[in-house]
């Protein structure tokens, strides 16, 4: 990634919007009082999650 040319556009070098995408798909969800998963339906919710959320659910295969 060549971060000079990106800082030179004015583009942001952080990870602060990818922490706050987490936080929003992931603990919202994920994270509430009496919740456990397991490994794989924790990745089917997340998957789930993410395509709501990027207005792409009509992709999901029926």
């Amino acid at each position: 990634m060549n971060y000079a040319a990106y800082r030179k556009a004015g583009f942001p070098i952080s990870s602060g919007t990818v922490e706050s995408a987490a936080k929003t798909l992931i603990q919202q969800r994920m994270k509430q009082a009496g919740m456990r998963w397991s490994q794989n339906g924790a990745q089917a919710m997340l998957a789930l999650r993410a395509r709501l959320l990027s207005q792409r659910w009509h992709e999901i295969p029926i």
